[in-house]
């Protein structure tokens, strides 16, 4: 009894009282073990007991047996509220194979629960997150979206109540700090409001509907996205939502895709009252359609857009390539590369990897954000190109009887289409019905290809 109670102190002597608890040190693995008798010699948890460790659990590797299968990996969150257990460092315990991100379990999906031991690193790093959330508030709401000279140009008057609850006391003004070299000039005045802060919404709880709710009130939102091999059989990580004041980080990867999508954001996407502007829709709606069998509703998509302008200006003509997001608000927002990369940094040297780190890197947050803080003005921009030949043919209208004599206007046809419009293309009348509509189909480079005729 002496010899087993010594040789218990020494070991237990050696265990760094920081990181691992009473507990945790019970679960020290031997290096010397294989990972099949760890296995078997794992120590069995009801889910209650997992619960009753509170925050002792986190770190602890697991065998989590559910409904869909054994897994293996290391205890990330538990969510009471939501009944849910989220697992890092996922990988098949028959085949190896490892998954990316978080994958997330519900309570009463989860059939037995085998201790194997402890992961010391992610212990440590989650007890440290925990450790300031305790301190100092839980960080959801970020600023230094822009740089200071920029903020009063995009700040905008929201009442306290739009914003989530707890978070608008995280907003504090600083003074800007000196700078050694002169600061880029300001943006030219935006057309409209530009959001110049940024939540990240991690838990499917009222911070989430709050989201939902400042969402449907918006006539038009920005959507953003990050992730690995976006596409049908990539890995979504981050949505973002830009709407008139405040830009929304949905952590896809730790909610899980189906719970962020089935909570209400898959019905803001679907409904086809509220505009989507995004730029380059293709991964995002190819891994909703086969995924999560989603489709985008009522979309603008500003890559898209570019290339409509292009044809017009060009004689029908389409370019090789598509156009970057970058050079789009350059073009027509007046922007410039100080505005869109402060940090000099351009965006293809993100390691997609780094968007599954938690907490996210505030620079990465700002990242995320500048994609889509300026989509919904840049969609005006465009509009208003598209819209130039329109408006040339409004005022060939207002002064095609105007600015003739009395005599010529009594011999107009109120019917015929006047003649200073004919003259602006040639164009051939089709006596065939589009939609139940007769229609006049224009040559190549004509000024507007798609005007009809009543």
């Amino acid at each position: 009894m002496d010899n087993r109670e010594s040789s218990t102190e020494t070991k237990s002597s050696t265990i760094n009282m920081s990181v691992a608890s009473p507990f945790h040190a019970m679960l020290q693995p031997d290096p010397a073990i294989s990972l099949n008798s760890l296995e078997n010699e794992g120590r069995d948890l009801t889910l209650k007991e997992i619960l009753d460790l509170g925050d002792d659990s986190l770190g602890l590797k697991v065998l989590l047996t559910a409904k869909q299968g054994s897994w293996l990996g290391v205890i990330n969150t538990i969510l009471t509220t939501c009944g849910k257990i989220s697992l890092e460092k996922v990988s098949n315990p028959k085949t190896g194979k490892k998954k990316l991100g978080l994958r997330t379990f519900f309570f009463h999906d989860v059939l037995n629960l085998k201790v194997l031991g402890e992961d010391r690193e992610a212990r440590r790093r989650l007890l440290k997150d925990i450790y300031f959330e305790k301190q100092q508030g839980k960080k959801l709401l970020r600023k230094k979206l822009l740089p200071m000279d920029l903020q009063e140009k995009c700040r905008s008057n929201i009442p306290e109540e739009e914003v989530v609850p707890g978070l608008i006391q995280q907003l504090v003004s600083e003074e800007a700090p000196e700078k050694s070299s002169p600061a880029p000039s300001p943006p030219s005045p935006a057309r409209l409001p530009r959001p110049s802060k940024w939540v990240i919404i991690d838990v499917v709880d009222d911070s989430y509907k709050k989201a939902l709710s400042m969402i449907w009130k918006e006539m038009v939102i920005s959507l953003g996205i990050a992730g690995l091999g976006l596409g049908r059989s990539g890995t979504l990580v981050w949505l973002s939502v830009a709407t008139s004041s405040v830009i929304f980080h949905f952590d896809v990867a730790k909610i899980g895709v189906s719970e962020v999508m089935e909570g209400g954001l898959g019905m803001v996407l679907q409904d086809s009252k509220m505009v989507k502007v995004v730029h380059d829709c293709r991964a995002l709606e190819d891994l909703l359609h086969h995924q999560l069998n989603l489709n985008l509703c009522n979309v603008f998509d500003t890559q898209a857009a570019e290339i409509y302008l292009h044809l017009l200006n060009h004689q029908g003509s389409v370019p090789l390539l598509v156009p970057t997001l970058s050079s789009l608000l350059i073009k027509h927002l007046s922007l410039n590369i100080h505005h869109l990369f402060p940090d000099r940094q351009e965006y293809s040297k993100v390691d997609d990897s780094l968007w599954l780190e938690r907490p996210l890197a505030e620079s990465l947050g700002e990242r995320l954000a500048r994609d889509v803080m300026y989509l919904r003005e840049l969609r005006l921009e465009q509009l208003d190109m598209m819209l130039v030949d329109l408006r040339q043919i409004f005022e060939v209208y207002l002064g095609a009887m105007r600015d003739k004599d009395s005599l010529t206007v009594s011999q107009l046809e109120p019917q015929v289409v006047p003649a200073e419009v004919q003259k602006l293309g040639k164009q051939s009348v089709v006596s065939v019905k589009e939609g139940g509509l007769p229609f006049v189909q224009y040559s190549k480079g004509a000024p507007n290809p798609r005007l009809w005729r009543k």
